[in-house]
């Protein structure tokens, strides 16, 4: 049954790729410790890729202390969270660049609305949670809409039948890209201070 269906992390990272590189920031994977997924835009940003099946962003915390813990999302200027349209469930994607800061604020408030409801617990909570659904809390909930800001345009899918090698428009992202980088280098200038235009 598809709600039983899980896409595997590494189909949904590409989709999240494919999004990027579509948006004129392809992606280059950098050396990272453990499991984490760090990536680096050509204007040198560095991006932590985050995939969720279930519409759930999970940041866990070495702490149980709402000031002081680190989190695991930290230590990137940008989280790329990646995750099925519909949970679970090939076809297509959605990608969120979110400034790192952003969904640190996000995580602490959300898991501090917890707390406030006097929730069972027998302490040590350093999995928190923020939800893209309407399932909970106001603090802790409708990312989807909290974050339409940064949701990448574009199209990606997991489903195998949709997916192509190669498309006009993603070729079209990764020359412009390519191009800005190479102005910005030869300028001795920040990417950020290229822009290009076409006219049809």
């Amino acid at each position: 049954m598809l709600d039983q269906f899980r896409i595997p992390n590494e189909t949904l990272v590409s989709a999240g790729l494919d999004l990027m590189r579509q948006a004129g920031k392809p992606l280059e994977r950098v050396p990272a410790k453990g499991r984490a997924m760090i990536y680096r835009t050509p204007a040198s940003d560095t991006v932590r890729v985050r995939t969720c099946n279930d519409h759930v962003l999970i940041v866990l915390a070495d702490k149980d202390d709402l000031d002081e813990a680190r989190l695991n999302i930290e230590g990137t200027d940008y989280v790329l969270i990646v995750m099925p349209e519909r949970p679970r469930t090939p076809g297509p994607t959605v990608g969120y660049l979110v400034p790192t800061d952003v969904v640190s604020t996000s995580a602490r408030s959300a898991q501090r609305a917890w707390f406030a409801t006097n929730p069972r617990t027998n302490g040590d909570n350093r999995t928190w949670l923020l939800r893209f659904d309407t399932n909970g809390l106001p603090e802790t909930s409708n990312f989807r809409e909290k974050w339409r800001a940064y949701r990448l345009g574009g199209a990606s899918s997991t489903d195998p039948q949709e997916r192509t090698v190669e498309t006009p428009l993603k070729k079209l992202g990764e020359v412009i890209a390519q191009a800005k980088q190479a102005i910005a280098d030869a300028a001795g200038v920040p990417i950020e201070r290229i822009k290009v235009s076409i006219d049809a």
